[in-house]
């Protein structure tokens, strides 16, 4: 574009009468009408929190009117102005039309970009505020009322601290964010985050048109399914809805510096700045029971448990054999076709994040028992919930049509209620497919669980040696009142070891479930557990060279059978010294199912929002961000054999000279060439030197940090079988240091730590 000249001229362009005069000098942090802003010229907030000016993302040439924070050093955008077309170069023009519009001019002197304003100010000014508005007012007057137009009404992928994301439902404007199209990239992009106004507000996340994750309801305390949301310390949500808006807003805790992001790839993450980088506080999509719609109609997704759909009661598969093939996609019917008929009642469904549905209604003022007569008398009534459960609990939800995108909540969930027939009203909880043994059998056998008769105590609770009438030695497992698993894990052990057989996995003979007694029976190990034998001086010496090697392999086959071999594919999750049993002649069996997971065939890692495992054994991406896949198992099992060649806990390990755990000072040994040092002392060097070499390196393999780096376990089975294969260079292991870990082991609380290797304030479920 030609330089403007001094005298004001006029240019015609889209109906807008354009003016522009010389070049004055313009104010820090606004820029009135008879000013422009050029490319190379920034406005500043007043307290030099945010700048506006022209940016290029990296990796691009196009040119944009964009706001970012000022002082932090990774430029952040926050908005962006003409993101549906970019300049091409240097030479872009923000000014203003005579008629108190804000408009971006191209080198041609095309507007590519203007300020959607009806109204006209006499005494037109444009400033940045330190809450990265940029605002469009008359000069003077700083009611927000009053603003002609301003950034905030027109959010690009960024939530800040007091923006609107939902509706001016008089003027119909709709604030949502859109993602970038990528990185390099800011174009409207595939993803949208709004609120959805109708009926029960919630928050939704769309690609295309399609729902990909929705927030649930907002019950007066927090959106249903999002209770993270409230759950920190750095910034409160809030949500409003009357008769002109309906809108989520929040504000910073301590003025500290956050931003709400929707991201290309569609995830929303929640960031706060801590002088240094952003930290990622939380995403709004926690883990694969966030997938909208996951286990279909009437199904409830459960991410704690190993299967994670399963249908509410009183319904069952509509495809069971896609459920068998763990699709859940065709979602779950009625046991009762005829349920609009016979339904005469409800059952209670706890902990939930509420349904969507095509149709519902709210009545505000209604209590729980009209709402349980209406739906009742209502054919067409399939569920009702409690609508506001902060002050006095009234209110009145009923759904219609099948219930959709149910799933539990650890929480803060709400209470579904959920219509039957009067037949499922009279049945008891499914049982368990599994032989039951009743109480009074497994106080005989255990002699009143006598303390003489208890062999350990695990996160489940306490372990006795039992023998049933027959003879058969029995070890009951025996849940304590204040263990960290309940009656989910419990579930978790009984269905999973019951469809898994191999001779490395210990065999679940039955259970007994009787008041509040809930127990495993499994077979007996007389040998007990691994790290009983293996961590004490007088027990290891009986286990030489070759034992090991076989317990070793032992591990490795049952944990292959596990990853692969079996009809489900299973992660362990808590895999560790203490959970590996000897039986009588010293093979070892892999035990404790209660935190396993099930995948799908094709799938090999997952997210939790709830790490659970032991302090040691865990790898480094699923304590820190709950990554969980079949290498976090190999890491797991990588510690293990390297506390069977050296007789040393990883955790816990000392040296004088160093501050290193076990698996960072075999593999300072193993690059000083003195890898034979992490040998067992009480072995007596009586070893073969080329196994006790293999073994190091390839518990090295399994520690790396890098969960790509990591070999599978069929490729640990074949290094340890092939004496003459070549193997690769072992890097740097995860949790290379330790410190400030404490020293008693709980599974009852979530415990922060801090773990050095740059990886730092982890909230974990440790034991």
């Amino acid at each position: 574009m030609e330089k403007l000249k001094d005298s004001l001229f006029f240019l015609a362009i889209g109906g807008f009468l354009i003016s522009s005069f010389a070049e004055p000098s313009i104010a820090a942090d606004a820029v009135t009408a008879t000013q422009s802003l050029k490319d190379n010229q920034t406005l500043v907030s007043p307290g030099q929190k945010f700048e506006l000016g022209f940016f290029s993302p990296r990796n691009s040439s196009g040119r944009y009117l964009g706001i970012w924070y000022k002082n932090i050093p990774d430029q952040a955008v926050v908005w962006v102005a003409n993101r549906d077309y970019s300049l091409q170069n240097f030479t872009g023009l923000l000014t203003f039309s005579n008629d108190s519009k804000l408009v971006l001019l191209n080198e041609s002197g095309n507007i590519i970009w203007f300020s959607n304003t009806s109204r006209v100010a006499r005494n037109p000014v444009a400033q940045l505020l330190d809450s990265g508005n940029f605002v469009l007012k008359e000069n003077g007057d700083d009611n927000p009322e009053n603003y002609l137009w301003q950034s905030f009404d027109y959010p690009s992928n960024t939530l800040l601290p007091g923006m609107k994301l939902g509706w001016n439902l008089k003027s119909g404007l709709n604030r949502h964010l859109r993602s970038w199209k990528s990185s390099d990239d800011p174009s409207p992009g595939d993803y949208t985050y709004s609120v959805d106004p109708r009926g029960l507000p919630q928050l939704v996340l769309r690609k295309g048109s399609t729902k990909e994750f929705r927030s649930g309801p907002w019950f007066g305390e927090q959106f249903s399914g999002d209770p993270d949301l409230i759950a920190n310390t750095v910034f409160k949500p809030m949500f409003f809805s009357n008769d002109d808006e309906v809108y989520y807003t929040y504000e910073t805790i301590d003025n500290n510096t956050s931003r709400f992001v929707l991201g290309e790839s569609g995830m929303v993450q929640h960031f706060s700045w801590n002088d240094r980088h952003w930290n990622l506080l939380y995403n709004v999509q926690g883990d694969r029971c966030d997938n909208y719609g996951l286990c279909g109609s009437y199904g409830n997704c459960n991410h704690d448990k190993i299967i994670n759909c399963e249908c509410l009661k009183g319904f069952r598969p509509r495809s069971p054999k896609g459920w068998n093939m763990l699709d859940w996609t065709g979602g779950c019917v009625p046991n009762d076709p005829n349920i609009c008929r016979t339904g005469k009642g409800f059952i209670k469904v706890t902990g939930l994040k509420l349904p969507d549905a095509s149709q519902f209604s709210v009545n505000v003022s209604m209590d729980m028992k009209d709402c349980k007569a209406e739906c009742l008398k209502n054919c067409s009534c399939v569920a009702y919930a409690n609508l506001d459960i902060s002050s006095s609990g009234n209110g009145c939800v009923t759904w219609f049509g099948e219930l959709i995108d149910i799933r539990q909540v650890d929480k803060y969930g709400q209470d579904l209620y959920v219509k039957v027939a009067a037949s499922e009203l009279a049945t008891k909880e499914d049982e368990l497919q599994l032989p039951l043994f009743e109480l009074a059998t497994i106080e005989a056998a255990t002699s009143n669980f006598s303390a003489v008769n208890k062999i350990g105590e695990g996160g489940f609770g306490p372990v006795y040696k039992g023998e049933l009438p027959s003879g058969q030695e029995i070890a009951v497992k025996r849940h304590a009142e204040n263990s960290g698993q309940g009656l989910q894990e419990f579930k978790n052990e009984v269905i999973l070891v019951s469809q898994l057989q191999h001779r490395n996995l210990v065999k679940l003979l039955g259970c007994c479930i009787q008041g509040e007694e809930r127990m495993l029976i499994y077979e007996y190990m007389p040998n007990r557990s691994l790290d009983s034998i293996i961590f004490d001086e007088v027990s290891r010496r009986s286990l030489k060279w070759q034992k090991r090697l076989d317990i070793v392999i032992g591990i490795a086959r049952g944990l292959l059978y596990l990853h692969r071999d079996s009809r489900l594919r299973v992660i362990h999750r808590d895999l560790k010294a203490g959970n590996i049993l000897l039986d009588g002649e010293m093979n070892p069996k892999i035990s404790d199912f209660g935190m396993a997971r099930i995948i799908a065939g094709d799938q090999t890692e997952a997210k939790t929002k709830r790490v659970v495992g032991t302090y040691g054994y865990m790898s480094p991406e699923y304590a820190i961000d709950g990554h969980f896949s079949l290498k976090s198992d190999v890491f797991s099992f990588g510690v293990i054999l390297l506390e069977i060649v050296s007789g040393k806990r990883n955790r816990g390990f000392s040296h004088p000279n160093h501050k290193l755990n076990l698996i960072a000072h075999a593999w300072k040994l193993w690059n000083e060439g003195k890898a034979l040092e992490v040998m067992d002392a009480l072995l007596d060097n009586k070893f073969v030197i080329s196994e006790a070499l293999r073994c190091i390196q390839v518990g090295l393999l399994c520690v790396q940090l890098r969960p790509d780096e990591r070999p599978t376990i069929s490729s640990v089975l074949l290094m340890l079988d092939s004496q003459h294969a070549l193997l690769p260079h072992p890097g740097r292991p995860g949790f290379y240091s330790e410190r400030s870990l404490p020293e008693t082991e709980s599974s009852s609380a979530g415990i922060k730590n801090t773990i050095s290797n740059e990886i730092t304030d982890t909230l974990l479920e440790g034991r």
